[in-house]
């Protein structure tokens, strides 16, 4: 019994002596790797429009429904947008995405939600940021990917009803 001992010892210390040099040349090869630039995967067809939703004037607040990408602390108000109108001005890639306006009379909401079109190939996509990921690695860079959807989106509306609306995140 003493012998099978010694074999597994000696098992033992030999796995832990190359998981340590494993890691070892892991941590080497990893702190070499510097920081490429940020891609963009996939088509980009950047379009900027204006989505105008009209309310009576009678109707109350409307609230307008902020979402993840926005960034903008507050309405905006132009004088050249009409009276009871809220006015999305979003730039979106229009190759993968088509943005629209839903309104929810009842409760008083507006907000601006956008659907992926149809045509889309995520396996294509997901090859093309592995091709980009795999060259990088060789070339000792780490990259950033990215899908551009929407990029900005900006509310507007008029002076005369800027009390009429409120932006809830």
């Amino acid at each position: 019994m003493r012998r099978i001992h010694k074999i597994l010892t000696g098992v033992f210390c030999t796995g832990v002596l190359l998981c340590g040099l494993g890691a070892g040349i892991a941590f080497t090869e990893f702190s070499a790797l510097t920081y490429g630039e940020k891609y963009i995967v996939g088509k980009t067809d950047m379009r900027t429009e204006n989505f105008d939703v009209e309310y009576g004037p009678g109707e109350g607040k409307q609230y307008i429904r902020g979402w993840y990408y926005w960034s903008q602390p507050e309405i905006l108000t132009d004088e050249n947008i009409p009276e009871n109108t809220v006015r999305f001005r979003v730039t979106y890639n229009a190759g993968r995405v088509k943005p629209y306006v839903y309104r929810n009379e009842e409760a008083g909401e507006i907000t601006l939600h956008s659907h992926l079109k149809d045509e889309q190939d995520e396996i294509a996509l997901m090859m093309q940021a592995k091709d980009l990921i795999l060259q990088n690695i060789k070339d000792g860079k780490i990259v950033s990917l990215d899908v551009l959807d929407i990029e900005e989106v900006t509310v507007l509306v008029n002076p005369a009803s800027a009390e009429d609306v409120e932006l809830v995140n």
